[in-house]
């Protein structure tokens, strides 16, 4: 496991944190296999460019981009990546754990750098959301097959299943918004429709498109955060999460979601959580990882913001 690097070092447009943290578990004592994601996504990316290998001092990366050949061009040339290791997950205090992934993102953000955060399990998106105040306030897109939106699950609130109620109540986020829902308890949508959520389900985007549901769902804004929990897709295009649902999303609706949020305001921040290598000997899942970051930065960057 890569130790984290000394932050204050940091000089690069993107930064790539690895969060291998599996605490927040809805299967408390069972191991779930969710902190190795950081280390699968890097094994997946060796000598890519969206998680480059460090060089001249140690933090900042190449800047060459990559060649996309069904659009003919190159994209992200000239954006500047840093592979900063690590979050140091010690022991199984939460709220110790919690405050380490909070500064680790703070750090990030303090330096004006984008971050993408691999976890994990998905109760990651908390702390790492909380340590993006230095953006000042920003907007939630979180895509999920689940809404992650109970107040405590077994007498706990800071879980899988609590993240994006937990941003909610944030003094510095606006509007929540999940995507890609269809397995949720009908208290998370009372408690959506409390707080101001927003959501549209699996069946809203394969029938209707991504672009009118991201357009009707997510508000035009300053600045995003977005949460991608894998399991949002179909189990046969990525099995290597931890709750897999029936019905899910192709890999192209999923990209074309993202390609709409990135379009509706700054993405200032963005996680991928729930990549579980224990589940996929194979690898396709964590290739798919790679492959939602790579495209999601590079419609990032697309924006003339």
């Amino acid at each position: 496991m890569p130790s984290l690097r000394d932050l204050d070092a940091l000089d690069s447009q993107v930064a790539f944190l690895g969060v291998p943290y599996d605490g927040g578990t809805s299967e408390p004592g069972i191991p779930t296999g969710q902190r190795a994601g950081p280390a699968a996504a890097r094994e997946a990316t060796e000598a890519q460019f969206y998680y480059p290998r460090p060089a001249g001092d140690g933090v900042d990366g190449g800047a060459e981009g990559w060649y996309d050949v069904e659009a003919d061009r190159d994209y992200l040339v000239g954006v500047t990546m840093a592979d900063v290791g690590d979050v140091a997950i010690q022991g199984s205090d939460t709220e110790a754990n919690y405050g380490r992934i909070t500064g680790a993102a703070r750090a990030i953000a303090e330096r004006g750098a984008l971050m993408v955060a691999i976890g994990g399990d998905h109760s990651i998106s908390y702390p790492l959301g909380r340590g993006m105040e230095p953006w000042g306030e920003f907007d939630v897109v979180h895509v999920d097959a689940h809404t992650d939106f109970l107040d405590e699950l077994g007498g706990a609130r800071l879980t899988g299943a609590s993240q994006l109620r937990r941003l909610a109540e944030l003094p510095f986020t606006g509007t929540v918004t999940a995507l890609g829902v269809r397995s949720v308890d009908r208290a998370e949508v009372d408690g959506m429709r409390e707080l101001g959520g927003r959501w549209a389900t699996s069946l809203d985007v394969i029938e209707r498109g991504a672009d009118d549901v991201v357009r009707e769902t997510v508000p035009q804004t300053e600045a995003l955060y977005v949460s991608i929990d894998l399991d949002v897709l179909d189990s046969s295009i990525a099995p290597g999460h931890s709750l897999p649902e029936p019905g899910g999303l192709s890999y192209r609706q999923l990209r074309a979601i993202l390609v709409e949020v990135a379009r509706r305001g700054r993405v200032i921040g963005f996680d991928v959580a729930e990549l579980n290598p224990a589940r996929d000997p194979s690898g396709v899942t964590s290739r798919v990882t790679t492959w939602i970051i790579a495209h999601f930065l590079s419609e990032i960057f697309e924006q003339p913001r």
